[in-house]
């Protein structure tokens, strides 16, 4: 046989190879007669399902033993479908249609599709496996662990070292609240608290399958937001995991309460929220009573049931303590029926006078302050834009309209998503504090966590101020505990450069 001849067989041989090379590029991915099946079993909520489900999703949602009291697979909670479909299916009342589209290499969804009620809800597998969308949109993302914290991120630019500090001193505090045992805290540990920075709100619904800028996945007890420090949504994780064993609903007076109290809201610290409950409350616009009822607290916004629900928790725990509040969260705690029709009593709860006296002494707490006529104060700043003077607990400040301060510990190639939402046209070069002064409001924020720390509102105030203005400055004062670095020291390092 010749050379030429030899070839000829050979590319014959590779064309035919070839042929068959589609069958062979992902023989491990779904077949539609294992997505019939799949769909049957969850349709028909067969004891059967785990067998679809990836051992390591599996782990995954087990990692903390945390139990829904009524609930067999836990993995399933808000990926499940609808349980009244599910019935009409059953009754051949719905006619149901499912497509299987390949995604990249072994993976695959299924849609199932209800054309008649519009409805779609959309399964991702690995190969032959139930994954949860999480992993499949995040199974490229950076991974950065700490001492308790597993952090996945969609983009490190805006991530920084400070809120990895940041949120294991705050874990430290919550844990401490709660009493976590040892054996807890070993767990935690091991298993760590899985962290998902999404870079907008578009991503979150991508994982989630809601429009939200962040919330906690009790299935897989993930905390998926788009907040480098969102403190309210690992609480919710770190008082079920106290609870261990508890129903999947809490009345919302208890659950929000509690995660405002110590964790505020997205973007907003508890002392800011707090104050705005203590305003909507004493200005009599929302009393506590009108959300001591489950379909009622619904009525009103959350910008006003939040803060005067967050600020009667931190309240009951401070009057209560730990313990009795955690039996009274589990007794307001139920199915879904349940808690619809919970009203919470007030025998279960302190006597109004308790309540009065916490709400004299909560008032004296005031944050933001318009005395600028202190003694002992000391000059540790002073040029065309801004004056800063301090004593041994207070900064007062005189400025025009805008300060940025920056820190110590510069957070190089960190993009701040505040300041790039608040000056859209300007270049952030790594600076830490930004202090903003108009006459209706006075806002700080911490640009390293994006969190406003410290805030004044003309309007939510009783009676009602104004911001100071003299010689076209902004006056006014705010506690040094706001802040996490010494302003002298900053200013000082400064100036030695």
């Amino acid at each position: 046989m010749t050379n030429i001849q030899m070839n000829v067989k050979n590319i014959n041989h590779m064309i035919i190879l070839l042929l068959f090379l589609p069958v062979q590029l992902h023989p491990q991915t779904l077949s539609q007669i294992q997505a019939e099946s799949f769909i049957r079993s969850l349709i028909n909520e067969d004891t059967n399902l785990y067998q679809y489900l990836d051992p390591h999703e599996l782990q995954l949602s087990d990692r903390f033993g945390i139990q829904y009291e009524k609930v067999e697979q836990k993995f399933l909670i808000s990926y499940d479908l609808d349980y009244d479909l599910k019935e009409d299916i059953r009754n051949k009342k719905l006619k149901y249609e499912i497509e299987i589209q390949r995604l990249h290499n072994e993976f695959s969804r299924i849609q199932f599709i209800i054309p008649e009620k519009n409805y779609q809800k959309d399964f991702y597998f690995k190969a032959h496996n139930l994954i949860s969308p999480i992993s499949y949109y995040t199974r490229d993302w950076s991974h950065l662990e700490s001492k308790h914290f597993n952090f996945i991120i969609s983009d490190t630019s805006y991530w920084n070292s400070y809120c990895v500090d940041n949120l294991e001193q705050f874990y430290i505090k919550i844990s401490e609240l709660l009493g976590f045992t040892k054996e807890q805290e070993e767990k935690i540990q091991s298993e760590k608290i899985y962290y998902f920075l999404c870079k907008d709100e578009k991503e979150i619904k991508q994982l989630t399958g809601f429009n939200t800028r962040g919330m906690y996945n009790i299935a897989y007890d993930f905390v998926i937001t788009t907040f480098n420090a969102h403190y309210h949504e690992l609480i919710h994780f770190l008082i079920n995991y106290k609870l261990k064993s508890l129903p999947l609903y809490t009345h919302p007076f208890l659950r929000e309460g509690f995660a405002v109290a110590f964790g505020g809201r997205g973007g907003k610290e508890p002392r800011v929220i707090l104050s705005l409950g203590f305003f909507l409350y004493k200005s009599k616009m929302l009393d506590y009573f009108d959300l001591l009822n489950k379909n009622s607290y619904y009525k009103y916004d959350a910008s006003m049931s939040y803060p005067v629900s967050g600020l009667y928790n931190y309240f009951l725990i401070e009057e209560l303590g730990i313990e009795r509040y955690l039996s009274l969260y589990i007794k307001y705690s139920g199915t879904y029926e349940d808690v619809s029709q919970m009203n919470i009593v007030q025998d279960d709860l302190p006597t109004l006078e308790r309540w009065q006296e916490f709400l004299n002494e909560f008032k004296e707490n005031k944050t933001i302050g318009f005395d600028y006529n202190c003694p002992q104060v000391f000059q540790i700043l002073h040029d065309t834009k801004a004056e800063i003077l301090e004593n041994c607990d207070r900064y007062y400040f005189s400025i025009k309209d805008t300060l940025i301060i920056s820190s110590g510990d510069e957070q190089k190639r960190y993009k701040s998503r505040k300041f790039e939402e608040i000056f859209p046209n300007k270049r952030y070069n790594g600076e830490k504090y930004l202090i903003m002064a108009s006459n209706d409001e006075i806002s700080v924020y911490n640009l390293y966590t994006n969190c406003l720390i410290a805030n004044f509102v003309s309007a939510f105030s009783e009676p009602v101020e104004i911001v100071p203005l003299h010689d076209g400055f902004y006056k006014f004062s705010v506690p040094k505990r706001i802040f996490d670095e010494e302003f002298r020291d900053i200013f000082k390092n400064m100036g030695s450069n």
